[in-house]
């Protein structure tokens, strides 16, 4: 418990419910663990947004753009008040270089969430799949 005290009076953030954390087509500022709270990932889709994930302590995101030094590709809104650790983009890198098994839970987490995505596109499409079937005029 003192180590997390510690950690989060170094690297700590604390967001009121509602903050948008990061934006579609955003520069990585780091990549964000979850202390104690909840963060909704989520894609906008036409006027829509659709949710990706909601995360909670222990959870954290914002890497994918970090790795690849390219834009968000999402949306990170606080649901609730959060306690977040900020990691850094130098210091991100120096964890990764430093400590496999960070490298690891990272693939993990972008596979679960590739996963999750994929489930959503597969509905959206069965979605879009019905919608035409009931403009189309029967025979």
């Amino acid at each position: 418990m003192r180590e997390e005290m510690l950690l989060f009076k170094k690297f700590g953030v604390t967001f009121p419910a509602g903050t948008v954390i990061f934006e579609e087509g955003q520069p990585c500022s780091g990549m964000y663990i979850i202390q104690k709270g909840r963060v909704r990932l989520y894609k906008k889709a036409g006027q829509e947004k659709v949710t990706i994930d909601v995360l909670g302590e222990g959870d954290f995101f914002g890497e994918m753009a970090c790795l690849l030094d390219q834009p968000r590709s999402i949306n990170a809104v606080v649901e609730e008040e959060s306690q977040i650790l900020v990691v850094e983009p130098g210091v991100l890198d120096e964890l990764f270089r430093e400590k496999s098994d960070l490298g690891i839970k990272v693939l993990d987490n972008l596979a679960s969430r590739l996963r999750k995505a994929y489930e959503i596109i597969g509905r959206l499409v069965e979605e879009q799949g019905r919608s035409r079937e009931k403009e189309s005029p029967g025979p």
